[in-house]
């Protein structure tokens, strides 16, 4: 049975949120993004490498990301609403602060000085749990968010916005207050959700 107590909210947390594809024009102010964003970064660190960054873009800055990205013209024909959002927020994983650690005396006989050498790039996975608290938190505090892939001038853009050579963003979220007409949509609408004992395994597969 799960745990009763605190745990409990955060099982509504997470049992409650969903992608949002259509926001109103309200404005986040930067001390909320910002508290969202510092909170966000208190993730898990492989080594405690701290190469997790997050680029936030708001006012015409978003308008430079829909247009550089095709990503405004890709949803303006089913979800024009999405283009509201009053902030995009790009998580950033630097590859060369993991490297940079596990070359330090008390990691370097892990043998991951070089970012080859990792069976999995954790910088990756860093900035992946880093944006899903990102994604928990706007729910908490009564704002929408949806995650995105970037598939087009990725690297224009983060060159555009200065971000140094050889870091990658994973993709992009959207954050705002959630439009009125916003419905749950995408793909959880059509397929169900795979059941609990075919994806939880014990002792064996």
């Amino acid at each position: 049975m799960p745990a009763t107590g605190p745990v409990d909210g955060l099982e509504r947390l997470i049992r409650s949120r969903r992608m949002t594809r259509s926001f109103t024009s309200e404005s986040i102010g930067y001390e909320l993004l910002d508290a969202l964003l510092d909170v966000a970064r208190r993730a898990p660190s492989a080594g405690f490498s701290q190469g997790v960054h997050f680029l936030a873009l708001s006012g015409a800055a978003t308008s430079t990301f829909w247009d550089v990205t095709g990503s405004g013209e890709w949803f303006s024909a089913d979800h024009p609403g999405l283009l509201n959002a009053a902030a995009i927020v790009l998580p950033l994983a630097d590859s060369a602060a993991y490297t940079t650690r596990y070359a330090e005396p008390d990691k370097i006989g892990a043998g991951l000085a070089e970012a080859a050498n990792w069976p999995v790039p954790y910088w990756l996975t860093d900035a992946a749990m880093a944006t899903q608290q990102l994604l928990l938190l706007a729910e908490e505090a009564g704002l929408g968010a949806l995650f995105f892939g970037i598939f087009r001038n990725e690297a224009l853009l983060l060159e555009n916005l200065g971000v140094p050579a050889g870091i990658t963003a994973i993709g992009a979220v959207a954050l705002g207050y959630r439009s009125a007409d916003d419905l749950p949509s995408g793909s959880p609408q059509s397929r169900s959700r795979a059941a609990a004992s075919r994806v939880i395994h014990h002792d064996h597969w």
